[in-house]
């Protein structure tokens, strides 16, 4: 169980590097229009709330903490960067972010919920 944990603060770790970076690369124009600022907040999400599900899951509790928390994270790394002279807090961000820890969480436990299924 403290492995799965670990896992679940490590990305929190990468997510708040990636935050408090001053300057991170600018994306390649060629790919603005498809969105991969946004496609890239709401996948780091997304395995955010999946991996703290799973952690959840062997500790035998219920998976809604896992989206709550993802969300709140969501919404502390959009506060932060408002502090950052070079970053922006944007709704937009904000609202990938929740999106995506939505869908990690619907994969995660649709997931699960097949392989129990299947070992029964």
């Amino acid at each position: 169980m403290r492995a799965s944990w670990g896992w679940v603060m490590g990305w929190a770790v990468l997510i708040e590097a990636l935050v408090l970076w001053p300057h991170p690369p600018e994306v390649p124009q060629a790919f603005a229009f498809v969105g991969l600022d946004k496609l890239v907040h709401a996948t780091l999400f997304a395995v955010q709330a999946a991996l703290a599900a799973r952690a959840l899951r062997e500790a035998s509790r219920p998976w809604w903490p896992a989206l709550v928390g993802a969300i709140a994270f969501g919404a502390l790394t959009e506060y932060q960067q408002h502090f950052i002279p070079s970053r922006s807090m944007e709704l937009g961000d904000f609202l990938a972010d929740s999106t995506g820890a939505l869908v990690g969480l619907a994969v995660f436990v649709a997931w699960a919920q097949k392989r129990r299924e299947q070992h029964r």
